[in-house]
């Protein structure tokens, strides 16, 4: 462990929304930041740059744009994983204790008596009866009540909804990071947001050591913080190498500062966050896995002499490849870090392109793709390396960006995922963004009303968690 504190080849280029993170004081909203980008050339040429979507935002809003490639599917069958079974009470109520005393005169209980032959009955008829619940069970797994549309047959109404989440949950809110947006998605849905995501702006390594109010501005939120940390500016000189040798470590011991300063030691931290994007700047492939780790592994030593007590994760994307990789499980074998200085496992995932989940089929394929790791590696991943399993960012996607649009059942093999790994879930935060972008936006957007509404039907039925702050 390092300092937690846990309350709470190439030719299958990926197929993943690209973050448009924070725009640069006194300047228009950038374009988006995948190759897209007006200052480097595109590897999707086909693909149209964007804009952010909310230019009244203040100067550095974070915003994430839309920039996919193509990606072509192959999917193996899957065996099929069914939810574990809760632990649940008897269906209909308590059954009378069979110890409990008489109530009347005490009367012969030989074999031949009335209440013997009574007794005998009744036994019978719970043996038949808890027979008959197991068969069900094991027919039926462990259900969420009221399957949306797509559901597969293994699925159904459960008896009871599972004892709730014992997870840290939040957002992204998309429109603009403040106080006021998070606590009010927290309302909507039912239950206090634990946890909000932030980027900070990176086009420089100046800006990214001065970021500040992507922190600041989230002083009075009373849960704890998502930051992905980017390892390499957008737009100015270094390599991974260059970081791995301490060549910038003035950059990341600022940014430890900023999160101690505005009361973060217990923040989320995702260093070089979508390990296997390779639309980012830090984004491995094959041949710069070693360069990722050692990157990866030295920011983290910097961070915890300024910072001990910060939360370090790893994550990936789901469902792509490493590019120049061999094996579907290279983005986790070849760029993991190592168990001494990664505290968190986990990936983002969202319903697009080769991992859409419409149906139960299609959501067994997602779990484990065949061509990827997807949620079920990762989570098997992290329970190897005996650490906790985050999913820092997760959503929708447009039809028109190649997802399934309003898809109620994503949301609910979702929760499903999160209830079949709670042992080991410490967060996941849903990323709601705008119809003109990624297409995700389940909160103060009419664009996904049947995900809206399956999303705040499980969430806001689970007690709450109150989110400890360090």
């Amino acid at each position: 462990m390092t300092g937690m504190s846990l309350d709470g080849s190439r030719d299958d280029p990926t197929t993943r929304p690209v973050p448009q993170w924070a725009q640069p004081p006194g300047q228009a909203p950038r374009a988006s930041t995948g190759q897209s980008s007006p200052t480097q050339p595109s590897p999707y040429p086909t693909q149209p740059s964007q804009s952010s979507p909310y230019p009244t935002q203040p100067a550095g809003h974070p915003t994430r744009s839309a920039a996919y490639p193509t990606r072509p599917g192959a999917f193996a069958d899957q065996p099929t994983q069914a939810f574990a079974a809760p632990t649940q009470g008897p269906v209909n109520g308590t059954p009378p204790s069979i110890d409990s005393p008489p109530s009347g005169p005490r009367r012969r209980r030989g074999a031949g008596s009335p209440a013997f032959l009574v007794s005998a009955a009744i036994g019978v008829l719970l043996v038949l009866g808890a027979g008959i619940t197991v068969v069900a069970l094991t027919l039926h797994g462990s259900q969420l009540d009221d399957a949306p549309s797509g559901t597969p047959s293994t699925t159904g109404k459960a008896a009871a909804l599972p004892a709730g989440r014992t997870w840290l949950s939040g957002a992204w809110t998309g429109g603009g990071i403040s106080v006021n947006r998070i606590d009010t998605f927290g309302t909507w849905r039912g239950q206090t947001a634990d946890v909000v995501t932030t980027y900070p702006a990176y086009d420089t390594w100046e800006q990214l050591k001065g970021s500040e109010w992507h922190v600041s501005t989230l002083d009075a939120f009373k849960g704890r913080i998502s930051y992905g940390l980017p390892l390499l500016p957008k737009n100015d000189s270094g390599t991974l190498a260059d970081v791995a040798a301490g060549k910038h470590d003035d950059v990341f011991q600022a940014v430890a500062r900023i999160l101690l300063h505005h009361h973060r030691p217990d923040a989320f931290v995702r260093i070089g966050l979508e390990a296997n994007g390779t639309w980012f700047p830090w984004g491995a492939d094959a041949d710069r896995a070693d360069d990722y780790k050692a990157a990866w592994r030295h920011v983290q030593s910097v961070m915890k002499t300024v910072a001990p007590t910060l939360v370090f994760g790893f994550d990936i994307t789901c469902g792509k490849a490493l590019e120049g990789g061999k094996d579907r499980m290279d983005s986790l074998t070849r760029l993991y870090p190592g168990d001494d200085v990664v505290d968190v496992v986990g990936c983002d995932h969202y319903d697009s392109y080769t991992v859409k989940s419409r149906n139960g089929g299609e959501w067994e394929r997602t779990l484990r793709p065949a061509n990827a790791a997807g949620l079920a590696d990762v989570a098997d991943f992290a329970r190897a390396h005996h650490k906790k399993l985050a999913i820092p960012e997760w959503g929708l996607t447009s039809t028109s960006k190649d997802g399934s649009g309003d898809n109620p059942f994503f949301i609910y093999s979702m929760y499903g995922f999160f209830l079949q790994n709670k042992d080991i879930l410490l967060y996941e935060n849903y990323f709601n963004e705008a119809a003109d972008s990624l297409g995700s936006a389940i909160w103060d957007s009419a664009a996904n009303p049947k995900a809206a509404a399956e999303y705040r039907k499980l969430w806001g039925a689970a007690p709450h968690l109150t989110a400890a702050r360090g």
